[in-house]
């Protein structure tokens, strides 16, 4: 028979046990409130405290106009450590797997592991590796490396990787490699935007991150929320076409034994950049050389990218001033036109030499022309002439008027970060003199962006309208997509004015600069050669070999320049870029489609007849 006392005395013993555990609790906290290691404790609860941590979403992609990836994300790691979770053992262990695994030096990891970071006030930190014997990179690891680092974490019998965390940080890689890379920019390890594209739009592509607190304390893990995504872009790139425009660049530099150059093409239309070609050329995936070359610290990046003047790490297209020589010709021309000083056959006796403001101008070659129309002016490229027509005809004020209107001396508004105003003194600069009147006639003295002289001439092509270049077509985002409207940036000249310029610089292909001409095409442009300015005057051995062109002439689809800098073969701007002008058309007027003028001819007569 059971005795009735035993379940008493089980309960005794129960109340006993709770007790001891009870007293053991309250020493336990009297001694981690009052005893030798409270201060140790007290930093256990610091660091337990919530956190705030920025949650990043994913950047948003950019493709080009038919859909092409040019830049998306790839999945990398940062390699965090939770200090207060490391162990002797997992210092020891986490410095030597990551030794070997990414080939990093033991000794450096273990320093990082093994520095009181408490007594700093950090809890988690992010090792770093030594870049370019000076800077601290955080370390990142691609996927295959992390699965390996995870398989570790979650096996028992592996070692001991105690405080070891993997933080995602999607690295930016862009598909195409150097294609369109100063037009691209690139993205650094902190997820900011530079240069190009993604500098313009670094705030679209990003996102917006949000800042969340991250509790220590298992119980209170909450959900992670996700923040709102980036959005797409779909730039008015075509991707061929960049192809061919680099291809054909690369050959031009080779062949005429160039330093550098750039070719755009856009559409006079509605100011899209259909391709932007730029030499030496930058890989985006890989962007660091490219600084290191120039004397550029990726520490200094931000402080550089505000800085107009410096040319060193910008897209030249955008932010390369040069004087643009005899390409600027146009625009004077357009100028004497439109205000009537003029007519095309008005006639210039070109005495080989005219003073302006005490300094004596002379045409290209020395020579004297003799009697000439403005087409001859033109076709012939007389400096002389267009020195007439901006000091005797048109005067300072009516030309800079005019020279202003065109965007001289201002920025277009480009959607490329980078992008500066050009130089244009107009009398009231303190530094303008009245010589600047006759040299700044034809490109001398003024200075300008490839994009920007694409715009100002681009209304001579456009019939008068001068439109805004722009590289974003779509915006896509979670609401839907945005296709943003051309912008107009003002009509310089008259419609008729614009058509009677493109007739002469039509003449002037056929004629003078028939190296441009392209078979079954009509085609209008101007050459351009123009000296470099250096702190002495202007260098008398290399110049800016350059081409302007666009057609058809009937109908402009396309408008192109090309800039070739210091070229060994020739000086002049017809010999070096001309012919590169016309190759570039022969490719493109098969790219976009455009038939040759006859079988346009004749479709319009049969849709007349049908009619």
């Amino acid at each position: 028979m059971i005795s009735a006392s035993l379940p008493f005395r089980r309960v005794r013993v129960l109340l006993i046990v709770m007790s001891v555990a009870v007293l053991a609790m309250v020493v336990q906290l009297i001694r981690v409130q009052f005893g030798t290691y409270a201060p140790v404790f007290a930093m256990w609860v610091e660091a337990a405290q919530d956190t705030e941590d920025e949650i990043n979403p994913d950047r948003g992609l950019i493709y080009d106009r038919d859909g092409d990836l040019l830049a998306t994300n790839v999945p990398m790691y940062y390699l965090e450590i939770e200090v207060f979770q490391l162990t002797p053992a997992s210092r020891k262990q986490i410095a030597a797997v990551l030794s070997q695994a990414l080939v990093l030096p033991y000794e450096d990891l273990y320093k990082q592991l093994t520095l009181d970071w408490g007594s700093l006030g950090q809890y988690r930190i992010r090792l770093t590796r030594e870049v370019a014997g000076e800077e601290n990179w955080p370390i990142t690891i691609d996927q295959v490396a992390a699965d390996m680092l995870k398989s570790f974490l979650l096996d028992p019998e592996a070692p001991d990787l105690s405080g070891l965390k993997l933080v995602p940080a999607p690295r930016r890689e862009y598909p195409a490699n150097y294609l369109a890379g100063h037009v691209l920019g690139f993205v650094n390890q902190e997820g900011k935007g530079f240069f190009g594209i993604e500098g313009f739009y670094d705030d679209w592509l990003a996102g917006k991150s949000l800042t969340i607190e991250r509790g220590y304390i298992p119980p209170e893990a909450r959900l992670e929320p996700d923040p709102p995504a980036g959005v797409n872009l779909v730039l008015t790139i075509d991707l061929d076409i960049q192809q061919m425009l680099e291809e054909v660049l690369r050959e031009a530099i080779e062949s005429n034994e160039a330093e550098s150059g750039q070719i755009i093409v856009m559409d006079p239309r509605n100011g899209e950049i259909l391709g932007m070609a730029i030499q030496p050329g930058l890989n985006p995936n890989n962007y660091e050389p490219w600084l290191e070359e120039r004397g550029v610290s990726t520490v200094d990046l931000e402080e550089l990218e505000e800085e107009e003047e410096d040319e060193a790490v910008i897209n030249p297209a955008v932010g390369g001033q040069f004087e643009p020589g005899s390409t600027f010709k146009v625009l004077t021309m357009a100028a004497a036109l439109d205000s009537g000083v003029v007519e095309p056959d008005s006639e210039f006796i070109d005495t080989g030499q005219i003073e302006v403001g005490g300094i004596r101008i002379r045409n290209w070659n020395g020579g004297a022309w003799g009697p000439q129309t403005m087409q001859g002016c033109l076709e012939h490229s007389l400096n002389v002439c267009l020195a007439w027509l901006s000091s005797e005809k048109l005067g300072a004020s009516t030309f800079y008027e005019y020279m202003t209107a065109f965007g001289i001396g201002r920025g277009t508004g480009i959607d490329v970060a980078g992008e500066v105003p050009g130089q244009l003194r107009t009398p009231r600069h303190p530094e303008w003199t009245e010589a600047d009147l006759g040299t700044n006639s034809f490109g001398q003295g003024v200075s300008v962006t490839p994009v920007q002289l694409l715009a100002s001439v681009g209304a001579v092509a456009n019939h008068g309208t001068m439109m805004q270049p722009h590289i974003v077509r779509a915006v896509v985002g979670p609401e839907g997509a945005y296709w943003p409207k051309a912008t107009v940036l003002g009509r310089p000249i008259s419609p008729e004015t614009a058509d009677v310029l493109n007739e002469m610089l039509a003449e002037s292909i056929a004629g003078e600069t028939h190296l441009a001409s392209v078979n079954g095409y009509r085609l209008a442009g101007k050459t351009g050669t123009a000296q470099i300015p250096t702190e002495k005057g202007y260098d008398d051995r290399w110049t800016i070999a350059s081409f302007i062109g666009w057609g058809p002439v009937y109908d402009p689809q396309f408008i192109v320049l090309v800039r070739i800098d210091k070229p060994e073969s020739s000086p002049w701007g017809s010999v070096v870029a001309a012919p590169v002008f016309r190759e570039v058309v022969e490719r493109l007027v098969t790219m976009l489609e455009i038939p040759p003028d006859h079988i346009r001819d004749q479709l319009v007569a049969e849709e007349r007849g049908q009619s």
